[in-house]
């Protein structure tokens, strides 16, 4: 609507020089090719198309590719102009840099995956205020300003995990949570509902502290070996995102210990998938990122055009707890139901070609 692709393309570019005069790297310019981006076109009247921005909080990732994936589809159901960017690494300060670079466009909506909870309430409730409606994917604002939240529900997918580890190790396990870090609004929820479900169901369990790997795979390999190391007993160990859990899954295998821990993540990229089927992982907790990409985009098209209101949306939001969320459906996917074909959908892909992009 406000934007063609083509004038996008040309502040982008510009962006990119200014940043790469500034001496910043490609991964926290604006909008780049450092990352991943789709702009779709659609063969309805250009005059009733509306430009979105989609920021994700990592690039190149499979859950997010898959969410792209959602809204690249929604775009073209649904006449949308999209561009997709977002950083390498889930991280604060890098992240902005492509918001701005996007913002600078000025787009009639804007999809975003915030990386921190916290801080993003006053920039989405002042680009709201501004007139830029937006929308909320995976990890959603503590303080309801956006339209809607969309993500699976944290807290709940923790629970499942320490239900299916009751049921495989009974009572007295020793369990190991692994987060990211103190301030991961979301991976923390994953993990205080582990702890807290398995401490309900098993009073006699033994649950060490957390680690806090960040998304460093090598990281949570070197501290979960030292755990295993000092807890010879360890039964079973939760991982709340899918790259600290591939170094879990590592440490577990080196200490020779495969069958004997049981090892549960959040997410189901390919290699996940696998994994599971190989007796590396146990139990993956996966989510629905395609849904909320799909939905995220169609909404906010509707929104941009009128024929949906905050109210419409409103109406939608299933959390008693907390205000504008909307909770997607999880499956916890195990060996023995991985192939059941209701499963297919909250398996990710690892690149848009799988698809036909």
């Amino acid at each position: 609507m406000k934007k063609t692709l083509a004038v996008f393309l040309s502040l982008t570019l510009s962006l990119g020089i200014l940043a790469g005069c500034g001496g910043n790297s490609a991964e926290s310019a604006a909008p780049s090719e450092a990352a991943e981006s789709a702009a779709v076109e659609s063969p309805a009247a250009e005059s009733d198309r509306v430009y979105i921005g989609a920021v994700a909080a990592e690039a190149g990732i499979p859950y997010f590719t898959t969410m792209q994936w959602g809204a690249m589809d929604a775009a073209e159901d649904y006449n949308v102009e999209l561009y997709w960017t977002g950083p390498a690494e889930w991280d604060f300060s890098k992240q902005q840099n492509y918001i701005d670079g996007v913002l600078a466009t000025n787009p009639d909506a804007l999809l975003l995956v915030p990386t921190d909870s916290d801080a993003y309430i006053s920039y989405v409730e002042e680009w709201m205020a501004d007139g830029l409606p937006v929308i909320c994917c995976d990890a959603v604002l503590k303080e309801h300003v956006d339209l809607v939240g969309y993500n699976s529900n944290p807290y709940e997918g923790g629970a499942t995990a320490a239900k299916i580890f009751f049921e495989m190790n009974g009572p007295g396990g020793v369990y190991q949570p692994v987060s990211t870090n103190p301030g991961a609004y979301g991976a923390n929820l994953r993990t205080n509902g582990f702890i807290d479900t398995m401490k309900e169901l098993d009073p006699t369990c033994k649950m060490l502290e957390v680690l806090y790997p960040t998304n460093d795979a090598n990281k949570a390999a070197e501290l979960v070996s030292a755990s295993i190391t000092g807890n010879p007993d360890m039964t079973g160990i939760f991982v709340a995102t899918s790259a600290p859990a591939s170094g879990a899954a590592s440490a577990v295998i080196e200490a020779g210990k495969s069958g004997e821990i049981k090892v549960a993540a959040f997410d189901a990229d390919p290699q996940q998938v696998q994994d599971l089927k190989g007796g590396i992982y146990d139990v993956l907790i996966a989510q629905d990122p395609y849904q909320m990409g799909y939905d995220a985009v169609m909404n906010l098209a509707k929104y941009v055009r009128g024929e949906i209101t905050e109210e419409d949306l409103a109406a939608t939001f299933n959390d008693s707890e907390v205000d504008g969320v909307v909770h997607y459906d999880t499956a916890a996917l195990t060996r023995e139901n991985i192939d059941n074909p209701e499963n297919k959908k909250f398996q990710y892909i690892a690149e848009l070609s799988d698809v036909g992009y």
